[in-house]
């Protein structure tokens, strides 16, 4: 077996080991906007849902280096605009969208419309400034309850952004008949390690157990 001190790795290397060992995970395509309105569109892998009761997801936008001082980073548009307006709109993404949201990765700067690169149509929230994507098969509406710090500002880093979802919106078709999420018509995609993406087409059905079957399986 092999140990790693992560303490003693690189960034690179630590994220190629982590992520290429912890999924798949579920992808968030995050709607943000500046105080000034500019929009932002942009995917994370690093996402869940962590409660139903009351609704909260989290997210992990980043950081950047700054073009002068490589040493010190700067907040990524996302984490800035969330900062900023306590606002997001999270959206899940099918495998026919994956290759929009993956254009939407691209590092461009904050003069650059994300909507327009992946070709998506942007549609009005209700609860929220940041629109959702017309396209996705689900959406979340959600206001910042907290955000976490992982190192001190101006380090490479990730934040942990932990947001209520107020309300939820599912396209036509994704509901089965008795009104529960459909995996084969949502046809999500996640993230593996590097390039990898994978698809959520295949499963196991596996009941949890009650009393009496934990006590025969002893």
């Amino acid at each position: 077996m092999q140990t790693f001190d992560l303490t003693e790795m690189g960034l690179r290397d630590r994220a190629r080991l982590l992520e290429g060992l912890i999924y798949p995970r579920p992808i968030a395509w995050v709607s943000t906007q500046s105080p000034d309105g500019r929009r932002n569109l942009a995917p994370f892998s690093f996402f869940n849902l962590f409660s139903p009761a009351p609704p909260t997801i989290v997210v992990a936008p980043g950081s950047r280096p700054l073009p002068a001082d490589p040493a010190r980073c700067a907040d990524k548009d996302t984490l800035a605009n969330v900062r900023a307006t306590g606002e997001l709109a999270v959206s899940l993404i099918s495998e026919q969208l994956a290759n929009a949201a993956n254009a939407t990765s691209a590092e461009v700067g904050p003069e650059q419309d994300e909507w327009l690169l992946a070709g998506v149509t942007p549609r009005p929230s209700i609860d929220v400034a940041p629109p959702i994507v017309a396209e996705a098969p689900a959406s979340f509406e959600c206001k910042v309850l907290q955000i976490v710090d992982l190192a001190h500002r101006g380090e490479r880093t990730n934040a942990l952004v932990v947001a209520r979802v107020t309300r939820c919106h599912v396209r036509d078709g994704m509901l089965d008949a008795d009104g529960r999420p459909d995996p084969l018509a949502l046809g999500l995609v996640g993230r593996l390690g590097g390039p990898r993406w994978c698809r959520t087409t295949d499963w196991l059905d596996m009941p949890r157990p009650g009393a009496a079957t934990a006590a025969t399986a002893q």
